[in-house]
């Protein structure tokens, strides 16, 4: 995928991921071509292999767009979590998941939700908070086991009707990475 910084590249990133989102809306995910999206996104198959290596690169670009147009913690929600990595990760996959209830849903009905976690696996990996003084083989264990289990709330969010709030969700991330399901 396209990492750099020209403008009118990144502005064709924008606009295969909003002709991909409108097909999507259409069709399945299995009967989208290069070709149509090419067309659809008014960009050759050319710009696109230089932009992008497949179809599950561009719904992994169109998440990753996803985390960066998030709202920032305002004050108070950034004071309550302060020192407490675990809750803000928990109330900011919370808040992603619920904002993107129906990108999710698109993932979940199209059978491709892996997406989810590999997205989310990267979003840690490259976080510089996310366990700093762990080593790197147990970081990169941590990254992938919170990535899996966020991937699959969201996957169970989204085959139950989407019907959760946010503090719900937060609710049941905390519990679950809490370990006290597993108290006797």
């Amino acid at each position: 995928m396209y990492c750099g910084t020209n403008k009118t590249a990144l502005q064709s990133q924008k606009q295969v991921s909003e002709a991909m989102m409108a097909l999507l809306g259409e069709k399945s995910f299995s009967q989208i071509t290069i070709s149509e999206l090419c067309k659809a996104a008014g960009i050759s198959r050319q710009t696109f292999y230089t932009l992008f290596t497949s179809r599950e690169n561009v719904m992994l670009f169109t998440l990753q767009a996803r985390y960066c147009d998030g709202p920032e913690l305002n004050e108070p929600e950034r004071t309550a979590c302060q020192g407490d990595v675990t809750r803000w990760l928990c109330r900011g996959y919370s808040d992603y998941i619920l904002r993107n209830r129906s990108l999710i849903k698109l993932l979940v009905d199209n059978h491709i939700d892996y997406l989810l976690y590999d997205s989310f696996y990267e979003a840690m990996d490259e976080c510089d908070c996310f366990l700093r003084q762990a080593d790197p083989c147990t970081r990169s264990y941590a990254a992938r086991f919170y990535a899996g289990g966020f991937a699959c709330v969201a996957r169970h969010y989204a085959e139950e009707g989407c019907a959760s709030s946010a503090d719900q969700l937060e609710s049941l991330l905390m519990t679950l990475l809490s370990g006290k399901l597993f108290q006797i």
